[in-house]
């Protein structure tokens, strides 16, 4: 696991809860007003394709992605859970996966008079000990 990857977790999070909005939306469509011609009584040429088609290819890509979205969210998620150091564990978990800013994450889990530094610099040195 990487630094990098931690930081992805929040947006893969974000990604994933967009696309379950996507999927939700698409099942309850929105009617498109008739085309001019058909209300002015003029036939009108349909363009090429099956919107039904569409529609179901989107979601099939959209799951395809939801589902490795997920992979990727559960796979940070074990690692962390698998974190022997609870203070590292619980450093990780409130930074990188609640979303608190370092110095949060300082303040919530040591105090006060806490800084974000030390913490961000224990979780930095154990991932690249645990890389290496």
């Amino acid at each position: 696991m990487t630094i990098d990857e931690l930081r992805e977790y929040r947006f893969i999070k974000a990604k994933i809860t967009a696309i379950n909005a996507e999927i939700e939306a698409s099942y309850h469509p929105v009617g498109s007003p008739a085309p001019k011609e058909v209300i002015s009584g003029v036939s009108s040429v349909r363009p090429a394709g099956d919107p039904t088609k569409k529609a179901f290819d989107r979601l099939q890509t959209l799951q395809r992605q939801l589902e490795q979205l997920q992979a990727e969210a559960e796979r940070i998620e074990e690692w962390v859970d698998s974190i022997s150091d609870r203070m590292i564990s619980a450093l990780i978990q409130t930074h990188y996966l609640a979303g608190y800013s370092w110095r949060q994450t300082a303040r919530k889990i040591y105090g006060k008079r806490s800084n974000g530094d030390t913490c961000r610099m224990m979780v930095r040195r154990y991932v690249e000990k645990s890389c290496s």
